[in-house]
């Protein structure tokens, strides 16, 4: 069966600008997705990052490098795919864009498979079907909200069925930060798993400064304390800080991973299908954190697809011990069949329905910028 096809969407929403992170104020929300269509009609759909500027170049890049090297290939040679684009990119400045893309037309490629196959992604990668416990993700700074609303705010998931809630840090003073997960800890209770994210904003001695601030709070991780390079940093912040260090989101390469977990930098390994290689190598980095006993978890703040993505891999994961559910960042969420994202004792069943499970074809037959 081969590629006739290989077609980007961009889809974005304003933001009010009232809610930002450690590192930038929400105006705009952007998401490229890409659909790959296959000789016989069946058409798979996968996503990468675009946030942060313009989509031009990605799509040009796809259109022009990617697309013409595809289309008339068969769709079930995705590693060949990954070696003969990354043996291209070995030697210039595009290895990003071709791990941006290459994980967008990755993803399509398996939903492609498990359409074909009737089946969903999950049963084709192995699992068996376990429920994937999710964490609520949002928990930014929101202009003229003081940390007693804020943790009303987010204790408030934990009443809606959550088990976990992830939030900003970094973007603060150390005090006021760890006041924010102080109230959040008393509304969300002795159980939740709370998390904090720092958005790679924070030094060595603000991140350990602010790690043995909220440890008290019982915080499962710190999320991404410094910039992806200091490596030997977030090392220290692991072992200084008394929380385990959670990374990287937005890294790619086998060796970027490997680096993190040999140098003991990183206990939670993370990773997004959207930019980290898609399913195929997504199940290589949790196979190599399985290897230094490490669980893996999946970063999401993007569209339905990678959140259906990441439902898929994770229920074929042993290791994965949880996926991203952004509450503020939900891009086509309602294009999700009805019951999709459901929350059963904490947790969400993979969809049993083939391939990833989500129909856009009303996206692919829009424009190619669409406002939503």
């Amino acid at each position: 069966m081969k590629i006739v096809d290989i077609v980007p969407r961009v889809v974005w929403k304003e933001m009010s600008g009232t809610l930002r992170n450690p590192r930038l104020r929400w105006t705009r929300k952007q998401v490229m997705l890409v659909f790959v269509v296959a000789e016989d009609g069946i058409v798979g759909v996968g996503e990468t990052w675009s946030d942060g500027g313009s989509a031009e170049p990605l799509v040009s890049f796809l259109e022009q490098d990617l697309k013409p090297r595809l289309v008339g290939r068969d769709v079930d040679l995705v590693e060949r795919f990954w070696a003969e684009a990354l043996d291209i990119a070995l030697i210039s400045t595009r290895r990003s864009l071709t791990w941006q893309l290459m994980s967008a037309i990755d993803v399509a490629l398996w939903d492609i498979r498990g359409k074909r196959a009737r089946m969903p992604v999950w049963r084709l990668l192995g699992g068996d079907g376990r429920p994937v416990l999710p964490y609520a993700s949002g928990g930014l700074y929101r202009d003229g909200q003081d940390e007693e609303a804020f943790g009303v705010e987010y204790g408030g998931f934990v009443k809606q069925g959550f088990r976990a809630v992830k939030i900003k840090v970094g973007g603060a003073s150390v005090a006021v930060d760890a006041a924010r997960v102080a109230a959040l800890r008393r509304h969300a209770g002795p159980e939740a798993l709370l998390m904090v994210d720092a958005v790679s904003a924070c030094d060595v001695p603000h991140a350990i400064a602010l790690a043995r601030a909220v440890a008290p709070h019982d915080v499962t991780w710190f999320e991404q304390p410094l910039v992806l390079e200091d490596v030997a940093g977030m090392a220290r912040v692991q072992a200084e800080g008394g929380i385990p260090v959670c990374g990287n989101e937005n890294e790619f390469t086998l060796a970027a991973y490997r680096r993190l977990v040999e140098a003991n930098a990183v206990h939670f390994v993370q990773f997004d299908v959207a930019i980290s290689g898609g399913l195929t190598f997504g199940r290589k980095i949790a196979a190599l954190a399985e290897a230094f006993h490490r669980p893996v978890t999946l970063h999401h703040s993007n569209s339905i697809v990678c959140m259906a993505a990441n439902l898929h891999l994770a229920a074929a994961l042993p290791n994965c011990h949880s996926i991203e559910y952004h509450v503020i960042h939900q891009p086509l969420f309602d294009h999700a069949p009805a019951g999709f994202l459901a929350l059963r004792d904490g947790r969400i069943a993979p969809p049993e329905a083939p391939g990833l499970g989500i129909d856009l074809s009303g996206v692919l037959a829009g424009p190619p910028v669409q406002q939503i």
